[in-house]
């Protein structure tokens, strides 16, 4: 298909200082979420979106995830995605989001478009955000961003999309803006870390690498929103819902929620947990 999204890119450079020290010792992608790795669902989520081709965008210091999915282990592990296609580009820098997203580029300019997942934002197995983004472009032909509904109080956390315009679950945009104060977040419709993109995005990623300060961070939502003065650029509240890994609290949040779903754990763990909150 002239237009068909083929291949993913998964950023996972960065350091995982807020789950330290356990990222020390091993990177957050290869973290366990009840049985597996959270890299897993990220694949999963891909493959079930018809996407086969998947980019690893990992630093120089951490050869661990290379080292891991060309092991025997992992083979059994992911034989379920058959003609997955794993392949892994270096950088030595952590300069954020949108650096990380860069270091594609030289592969990614031939294609229409292509996803982009962060590595510590998850969906349930079964479901895909990916997917539904994919739907979306496919029928609009515009890059489009999942968003999600929040309360007006949390942005300071997030990137909190400004429509122009919405129609159902779709919104146009005029600009994105990081992390703003409650009063000042034009919407209540948060990012949440999955994308479909076209190759411009690097032009205006690589004019905020050039412009930036000393020790700056390029942020992929920043990249977006100088995007969307010049381009159509839609987002979607997805219908599936997405998990944070990215931090203590949320990644035990987590995995609570994908054991109490996990078919072999779910009857046991009740158990355990009626058990727990009656002695505490």
């Amino acid at each position: 298909m002239k237009d068909a999204v083929n291949t993913i890119v998964i950023p996972v450079a960065g350091a995982g200082t807020r789950l330290r020290p356990i990222t020390y010792v091993t990177p957050k992608e290869l973290l366990r979420l009840v049985d597996k790795p959270i890299i897993y669902y990220l694949i999963k989520e891909a493959y079930e979106a018809g996407i086969h081709n998947v980019i690893f965008i990992t630093h120089v210091e951490r050869k661990d995830l290379r080292n891991f999915l060309k092991s025997k282990g992992a083979r059994e592990l992911l034989k379920e995605f058959s003609n997955i296609n794993l392949r892994f580009l270096e950088t030595d820098q952590r300069l954020g989001d949108g650096q990380c997203l860069f270091e594609a580029r030289n592969i990614l300019k031939r294609e229409k478009a292509f996803a982009v997942t962060m590595g510590d934002l998850i969906s349930f197995p079964g479901t895909s955000l990916i997917g539904e983004l994919k739907n979306i472009y496919l029928k609009n032909k515009i890059p489009v961003i999942s968003v999600e509904k929040i309360d007006r109080s949390k942005s300071r956390q997030y990137g909190i999309i400004d429509p122009e315009k919405s129609d159902g679950r779709i919104h146009f945009l005029k600009s994105i803006i990081e992390k703003p104060e409650p009063k000042e977040a034009p919407s209540e419709y948060a990012m949440t870390g999955k994308y479909i993109l076209t190759p411009k995005i690097f032009g205006y990623l690589g004019k905020l690498l050039k412009e930036r300060g000393p020790n700056e961070e390029v942020k992929l939502a920043n990249a977006l929103r100088d995007y969307a003065k010049d381009y159509k650029l839609c987002a979607y509240t997805c219908k599936n819902r997405h998990f944070d890994t990215g931090n203590k609290a949320d990644l035990i949040k987590t995995e609570l929620i994908f054991a109490l779903r996990h078919p072999e754990l779910r009857k046991r763990l009740r158990l355990v947990f009626k058990d727990i909150l009656k002695k505490n």
